[in-house]
């Protein structure tokens, strides 16, 4: 792909959602079938994806470990 085609695809991306799309990082993540059910549980509830969930809960406890470890 050429530079020009990638800033046309990211124009694109821009254009469409009003932001320019991150790139994610694949994660096999192997867990308990009990934690996988209470998970898919908890995204419905908050009209997620497990994925999302899941991405959501991390980003949370990495920023709430920030906070502990700066006061």
């Amino acid at each position: 792909m050429t530079s020009e085609s990638k800033n046309n695809t990211e124009s694109n991306d821009f254009m469409q959602t009003g932001k320019i799309k991150m790139e994610k990082k694949k994660l096999l993540l192997r867990i308990d079938p009990k934690l996988h059910d209470e998970l898919r549980k908890w995204a419905d509830d908050d009209f997620r994806s497990i994925n999302a969930q899941i991405e959501f809960l991390l980003k949370k406890s990495v920023a709430e470990n920030r906070r502990d470890s700066n006061g």
